[in-house]
Order: C-alpha cells, then sequence, then structure tokens
C-alpha cells in the first residue's frame, strides 16, 4: 500500500474508534439520573478527578459509569438544565400567585419604563422565585401579549420631505461602496451629550431605555416614544451639555475635539483652520481637495464656514435636510451613548466626566465601514420611498 494510502487509512480508523467511544460514553450517560449527572458537573467544577467522581456516582442499574460517561453527564447536564425552562400551563402555580407576577411586572414597569425578565424574577418574594424560573415570566408575559419591542424614536418625514430624500437616493443608487469611498472623503457631525447628577441618574437609566416589554398596541403611545427630554424643567436645569464634533474619513481614520461654549460660526470656522484641515492634510497625504458630508445644522453653512472651506480645500455633499439617518456619523453617536454610559459611575462631575465622553467617541471599532455604508442607505431609501431608516 503506498505512504499516502496508509496514512489515510490509518487516520480513518482512528476516526472510527473515536466515534464509537464518544457513542458509547452517550448512551451510558444517559443512564445515568438527574441527580447523578448534577454531581458529575459540580465536581467537575471543582476540578475533581473522574476516577474520584466515580466512587460516588452510578447509573439507573447500580453499576459505576466509566470515566468517558462522567465527563460527557458533566457537560451536557447544563443543556439539559436550559431545556428544562417550565412553560405556562405546566408549572404548579395558582391563579393568584400569577396575579402577583403581573402585579410585580406593572409596578416595575411604568409606561414607557425598560425593563427585562431578570429584574422581574428578582423582584419577586422568594417563594414564588424559587418555584419558577425567568424563562417562565418570558412565556407568561408573550401569553398575555408583552414582548420585548424596541421603541419609536424616529419621526415621520412628511410627503415633501419623503420626495427629496428618496430623489437624493436614487442620484447616488448605482454608487458601490468603493466609489463612495473614493467620492467621499469624510463625514462629519455634532452631538451633544447630556451629564445627569447623582439625584437624577435613577429615573434617566430607567427612561433611556432603547427597548422594553409592550404590547403591540402600546408601540405608539406617546410613553412608549423615547422622549427628548426625560425630566420636567425644574429638573432639567440640573443637567449640562457637552458639545462634541466628530469627523471620520474613508480610509477609517478619526478626529473628535470638544467645542467651546458659547459657541457660533466665527468660532467654528477657527476649528476648521486650526484642526479640520491639518487632520484631513495628515489623512490624504498629497491630496488638496476634499469632499464631505456634513450635518445641515446652520451654523456649518454660514459665510464665515464657507470661507474657511474654501481655504482648506473643502466642498461639501448637498444632501437632505432633517435626515439625520442618512448620515453615517451618527451611528459613531448611536455607539458611544451607552459605551459612555458604562464608563460613567453616575457619581461623575461635569470636568472629569467630559473627558469620558471623548474616550468612548474616539473608541469606535468600525471607522472604515461608515462611508461605504452610504451605498446601503441609498438603496435601502429608494425601497422605502424616502421613509426614515431604522439605523
Amino acid at each position: 500500500m503506498p505512504p499516502f494510502l496508509k496514512s489515510v487509512w490509518r487516520s480513518t480508523q482512528k476516526n472510527k474508534k473515536k466515534k464509537k467511544q464518544n457513542e458509547k460514553a452517550t448512551g451510558t450517560s444517559a443512564k445515568m439520573d438527574l441527580a447523578n449527572k448534577a454531581i458529575c458537573c459540580a465536581m467537575r467544577k471543582t476540578g475533581a478527578k473522574l476516577s474520584d467522581i466515580r466512587k460516588l456516582v452510578q447509573k439507573t442499574d447500580g453499576k459505576r459509569p466509566s470515566l468517558a460517561a462522567i465527563s460527557m453527564a458533566a457537560l451536557s447536564f447544563h443543556t439539559e438544565k436550559k431545556k428544562r425552562g417550565v412553560k405556562p400551563g405546566r408549572c404548579k402555580i395558582t391563579k393568584e400567585d400569577e396575579k402577583k407576577i403581573l402585579q410585580k411586572f406593572h409596578k416595575l414597569r411604568p409606561p414607557g419604563h425598560g425593563i427585562d425578565s431578570n429584574v422581574s424574577h428578582r423582584a419577586l418574594p422568594k417563594k414564588l422565585r424559587e418555584k419558577i424560573s425567568r424563562r417562565f415570566i418570558i412565556r407568561l408575559l408573550a401569553s398575555k401579549g408583552y414582548k420585548p419591542e424596541k421603541k419609536l424614536n424616529k419621526t415621520d418625514p412628511g410627503v415633501k420631505l419623503k420626495l427629496t430624500r428618496c430623489n437624493f437616493g436614487k442620484r447616488h443608487a448605482g454608487k458601490s461602496p468603493q466609489q463612495w469611498k473614493s467620492h467621499l472623503q469624510a463625514c462629519g457631525d455634532f452631538k451633544e451629550f447630556t451629564w445627569y447628577p447623582t439625584e437624577l441618574q435613577p429615573t434617566f437609566q430607567k427612561l433611556r431605555a432603547a427597548w422594553t416589554y409592550m404590547r403591540k398596541s402600546e408601540k405608539k403611545l406617546p410613553a412608549f416614544v423615547r422622549p427628548k427630554r426625560w425630566f420636567a424643567k425644574k429638573d432639567y436645569k440640573k443637567v449640562k451639555k457637552h458639545k462634541v464634533f466628530g469627523l471620520t474619513t474613508s480610509n477609517g481614520k478619526s478626529l473628535s475635539f470638544s467645542c467651546p461654549s458659547p459657541w457660533n460660526s466665527v468660532l467654528w470656522a477657527a476649528l476648521v483652520d486650526k484642526k479640520v484641515n491639518p487632520f484631513l492634510k495628515r489623512a490624504f497625504p498629497g491630496k488638496r481637495k476634499f469632499h464631505l458630508l456634513l450635518d445641515s445644522e446652520p451654523l456649518l453653512h454660514t459665510d464665515a464656514a464657507k470661507a474657511a472651506y474654501t481655504r482648506a480645500g473643502i466642498t461639501t455633499e448637498a444632501w437632505p435636510k432633517y435626515s439625520p439617518d442618512l448620515n453615517p456619523q451618527e451611528q459613531v453617536w448611536a455607539w458611544a451613548e451607552p459605551k459612555l454610559r458604562r464608563l460613567e459611575t453616575g457619581k461623575d462631575a461635569f470636568e472629569p466626566w467630559q473627558k469620558k465622553v471623548l474616550k468612548a467617541v474616539q473608541a469606535y471599532p468600525a471607522k472604515a465601514k461608515l462611508i461605504p455604508s452610504m451605498a446601503r442607505r441609498c438603496e435601502t431609501l429608494v425601497k422605502r420611498s424616502g421613509a426614515m431608516l431604522d439605523d
């Protein structure tokens, strides 16, 4: 037999042997009851030897299992445990218990507040919590029509704006991601991040939720649409704003900086000369002209700003107003917001919190994909006849 065929034959025999061992182990572990499998799993976690575990467990026929069977039982125990979720109707709970679960759910979830099944399960009395699983709560809520839904936060652009947006999509529909990279050097936008004092943090954490359990009939109610203002005017005076400008290039580089307060077009023109222009020259060595997609904020298109763009060799893309969903830079803000809330402690003073804002913005991972995503955005825009995009 040639050496090549001999090695193939050996590996085939080896695989057959391993397969038989696995089949044998699986069959043996199936004869162990749940209590013995639990012992295998618990002792394996502590690092006990298979030979020591074998002395403590047995099969349903009273015999000792093999070492392979013990290993398989320990691995399969968690998988089987997950499958043992109790469904409504199968769990022995009374109507009174079901009423308690729903009452606790409604108490934890005033209209619009974010909540998940873990929070609902932990809030139940100990005896009831031990009787049911988290999965049971999910299924019970689903049977009553409550399902996890993303909150609405986009507005209808109207007939006229829809037509303008659709025309924009048609004008650029033929461009591929690579063509967008050569057509557009960067996209930029302003974003105001909000600092909330310690006393407002608990309320903010509930209201800022992007999703919650709701019925279909509740989805369009005002309480379930993400509000632009979280608090009453007297409380809102306690919060502070921090404005940031972000610019992301087609070759995956980014610039972000804090905007001074008060803010005006003269200061913006100075920052174009001081920061934006040098950054673009570093990002694209040898290039003298740059085509950018900027937000439709009026301050970006004043005479002072246009003069600064001319000096820097910058031209801007004409695009529909009130269309933040078409600017890829918005994806950076959507990613940075939850990142910032994970970085903050809830007790941060405003000054150190500002540094965390820039840290969150600069950590965005998919910079090189933003400009090419314009191809998909334009295609989706045409399909939706100018309606707002979902992302």
